[in-house]
């Protein structure tokens, strides 16, 4: 009988505002989280209050990264104006958002 090897969701927390600055940093820390084994990363919005469209290709981009390789992302916590960002780029309807911890972590 074969077994798989159960890994918890590997848990980014990002920073306060996802900007031109800063989303390619953003992106190389989602992809590292994904690292063999692990099949979901959180991406912790818990304290970030501002996103602006490289944030939204980042969060494109590391979905459809993870993707192909067999991984989930998924967004804790985004902030009222994060939302709104996410719900206009219909992107609320691609990724997986949730807004407790305990949820995010579920299978």
């Amino acid at each position: 009988m074969s077994t798989q090897p159960v890994t918890r969701p590997a848990v980014v927390v990002l920073p306060a505002e996802i900007d031109a600055t800063n989303a390619s940093d953003v992106r190389a820390l989602l992809a590292a989280a994904a690292r063999p084994g692990v099949q979901v990363v959180i991406a912790d919005m818990t304290g970030t209050v501002f996103c602006d469209t490289s944030g939204v290709r980042a969060f494109v981009l590391a979905h459809q990264r993870a993707a192909s390789d067999g991984t989930e992302l998924r967004l804790l916590r985004p902030c009222v104006n994060v939302m709104r960002v996410l719900e206009l780029t219909g992107l609320d309807q691609m990724l997986t958002i949730r807004h407790t911890l305990a949820d995010a972590m579920l299978p």
